[in-house]
């Protein structure tokens, strides 16, 4: 079940249907700083063989190296190598996970391996529970470290899918998308302007973390609150 009923949630959630998703594995956690720091290492910004057209593009233009605010003194809180990679754009996120043979989810996909089959409001259930995830009022203002919240799994046992970091997923974001979209395996429209991210985040409101919540970003946004996670 994707989506929201009309009771629930915001306008770009609507309507709520069964959509069918071809067989596809998920990562457990977000990708980490320490897992990062291997493409990195490995010279994954200059080599344009992981990057699509417009993200060499976008690497290019900016003369990027790096995440956003690894290595800087001031953003220590951040950047552990056990906290959620972010500071990463979408194109930057997407040579990663070329780099490692896998791929961004689709929205859809990331949706499914949050809330299982039944439609929950949340990761765990449809009633929010102190303690399963991060979110806003947190006593530092950063993701925490992965895998903190094993109460918070969802059916599938995939960890921090709420709270945390909002995650980078493949598709073009529109509001009106869910009314036109194919009832199987769908990829969201050819192009547009924002990229969707998913999950909520440390500094979110309980609401921003359901499960069916959508927000969307340039693709170049590298913000505090925004990672990914990889499928194949």
């Amino acid at each position: 079940m994707r989506g929201s009923p009309v009771e629930i949630g915001l306008a770009d959630e609507h309507p709520q249907r069964t959509i069918y998703l071809s067989a596809f594995e998920i990562d457990l956690l977000p990708v980490t700083f320490a897992e990062f720091a291997e493409f990195v290492e490995a010279g994954g910004y200059r080599r344009p063989e992981f990057w699509s057209i417009p993200g060499w593009e976008f690497r290019s233009s900016v003369d990027l190296v790096g995440p956003r605010f690894l290595g800087e003194p001031q953003w220590s809180h951040l950047t552990g190598p056990r906290q959620p990679a972010c500071g990463v754009s979408f194109w930057e996120a997407e040579a990663y996970a070329r780099f490692l043979g896998k791929r961004l989810p689709t929205e859809a996909q990331w949706e499914k391996a949050a809330r299982g089959e039944d439609g929950r409001l949340y990761p765990w259930g449809d009633e929010w529970g102190q303690g399963r995830c991060s979110f806003r009022g947190g006593p530092v203002r950063a993701a925490p470290e992965v895998g903190q919240f094993p109460s918070g799994a969802s059916p599938y046992g995939v960890l921090d899918m709420a709270g945390g970091v909002w995650e980078w997923c493949t598709d073009w974001y529109d509001a009106a998308e869910y009314a036109r979209s194919p009832e199987a395996d769908p990829l969201g429209p050819p192009s547009g302007q924002l990229k969707v991210a998913r999950g909520g985040a440390w500094n979110a409101l309980p609401l921003q973390n359901r499960t069916a919540n959508r927000n969307a970003w340039k693709p170049s946004a590298r913000f505090s609150n925004l990672g990914f996670r990889c499928v194949r």
